[in-house]
């Protein structure tokens, strides 16, 4: 479970936090000192469990899940108190408190509690679940099961069999980070302003799409207004700017609809690759949009094969960028760009791997191919060809620049000890210098200090097992030099983004 911890007493956070992250598996999201601060923090993060204390500074414990109650964000929250406090802490029990604990706090109180709490979430998740899962079971599930998902919608959320429904579906990889934390705040502003409507939100991790859904009853909501504001908050504001989400819409009436809808809207955004609308993304445009047949750019192919042969990286920036030109002004359809995309880096890649193995390791090891097939925008294969030529040519200049026969000697005892837990330390030890010079020559001459040199390099090598092995997290974790599992995971997600078992599941 994702959990915050608001808590006014230093000892008593930090405290639970350790315990948690030390004797547990789960993960403290964050940490709070007053209600005021938890509040903001909670609905931000979105964790599965809140423990919070009831007397606090600023706001206390029971107006924060008060706050969180009338806002209607689903909540676990576990209680703190003492014996003083413990009829005040009840009276949380209406706001949907699952359990209170009292103060002072052993680990053998925080594992039960702990355990009560994951096992009520998956008897939830077993039986109605979350209204967010079904949507998305709706929209991405199987044909078949549509009436099934309908019904339990229609059960725990009201949905109208006929109404008025809008569903919004974006996507959100082409904008800048900051996005996806403005929209998951207008959504939470939304459903505020507009109480008449159901309004619920999903984002598809994986494909980086949000999806948001209104409904009311005929004639007792303004879909068109939510419409208005949804465009004014998050598109209108974004206009002209390289970087930005795309958006496309349908209005429908029976909740049956929703999957069709989804599928037609995802269908649509597939289009953001040839059109660059400022405004939403509609059917009238794609319509509008006339493919061309595809011919292939043979000679364009052969100038930038001919550069990478020759290691010619000014004349292979000018055929990537000729390359490019073709592929824009062509008129194609979507599927063909993208195909002739990928066949354009396997051609580099392919020829790098015959002249160069170090360099096309370097190249696989970034795994941009990834970017190229899961670009939605024509911004975003022109930034996944930058990055490849960056790739390519920074390797190169790293070969050229590793000049310092201290470096070399230090990379090549990290490749030869990375396993055994190595440290900066014995590492100068074994070179004979000082962990001073040692650092200071890392960053003169890599750009980067030691440590996040080996961090990186082992990352790197646990990824390739992680693909390419059956081996546990755990040997995985010490073959890369980390004893401890847990710290190697977090490690893994800081670098990665993702943990480790989720990035083995990713295709």
């Amino acid at each position: 479970m994702r959990i915050v911890i608001v808590e006014d007493e230093v000892k008593i956070r930090e405290g639970i936090a350790k315990m948690i992250e030390s004797q547990t598996e789960h993960i403290v999201q964050g940490k709070a000192v007053n209600g005021e601060e938890g509040l903001e923090m909670i609905v931000r993060f979105k964790p599965d469990l809140v423990i919070t204390d009831v007397r606090m500074p600023k706001m206390d414990g029971l107006l924060m899940i008060e706050n969180l109650y009338k806002r209607r964000v689903p909540l676990h929250a576990v209680i703190l108190s003492g014996y003083s406090e413990f009829e005040y802490a009840r009276k949380a029990i209406q706001y949907g408190v699952d359990d209170y604990l009292l103060k002072p706090l052993d680990i053998d109180d925080i594992k039960k509690m702990l355990d009560k709490v994951e096992q009520k979430i998956h008897r939830e998740q077993m039986t109605n679940g979350t209204p967010g899962m079904h949507l998305r079971n709706l929209m991405t599930g199987k044909e078949e099961d549509v009436n099934k998902n309908c019904g339990i919608l229609k059960d725990i959320c009201g949905f109208p069999a006929e109404g008025e429904y809008a569903l919004f579906a974006g996507y959100i990889g082409s904008a800048d980070s900051s996005y996806r934390d403005e929209l998951e705040h207008a959504v939470e502003e939304l459903k505020e302003k507009y109480e008449e409507l159901k309004i619920y939100y999903v984002y598809m991790e994986n494909f980086q799409k949000g999806y948001l859904l209104g409904c009311c009853e005929k004639g007792t909501g303004n879909i068109q207004a939510l419409e208005k504001s949804f465009y004014n908050r998050l598109i209108l504001k974004y206009q002209g700017r390289a970087q930005k989400a795309v958006w496309t819409k349908k209005q429908f009436e029976r909740p049956e609809q929703i999957h069709s809808k989804a599928k037609e809207l995802d269908a649509l955004l597939d289009y953001a690759l040839v059109l660059e609308p400022d405004g939403w993304l509609d059917a009238a445009q794609v319509q509008a949009y006339c493919p061309q047949p595809f011919t292939a750019p043979v000679s364009i192919y052969n100038q930038i094969q001919n550069a990478v042969c020759r290691d010619d990286m000014p004349q292979l920036k000018k055929a990537v960028e000729k390359f490019l030109a073709y592929m824009a002004g062509g008129h194609f359809e979507t599927g063909e760009i993208r195909k002739a995309f990928i066949k354009g880096y396997y051609l580099i890649s392919d020829t790098i791997q015959e002249i160069d193995r170090a360099r096309y390791q370097h190249l696989k090891s970034k795994n941009l191919l990834r970017n190229l097939e899961r670009a939605v925008t024509w911004h975003e294969l022109e930034s996944a060809c930058a990055d490849v030529l960056e790739a390519i040519n920074g390797t190169k200049a790293k070969r050229e620049d590793i000049s310092n026969y201290v470096i070399k000697k230090a990379i090549n005892y990290i490749r030869e000890h990375y396993q055994e837990g190595l440290t900066q330390e014995e590492a100068a030890a074994a070179l004979e210098i000082t962990p001073e010079y040692l650092s200071t020559l890392f960053n003169r001459e890599m750009g980067i200090n030691f440590s996040v040199f080996l961090k990186q390099f082992r990352i790197s090598h646990a990824k390739r097992m992680l693909k390419g092995t059956d081996r546990k997290v755990y040997e995985i974790a010490d073959a890369v030099g980390y004893s401890d599992p847990k710290y190697f995971q977090r490690v893994f997600k800081e670098v990665v983004g993702v943990s480790p078992g989720e990035y083995r599941q990713m295709k």
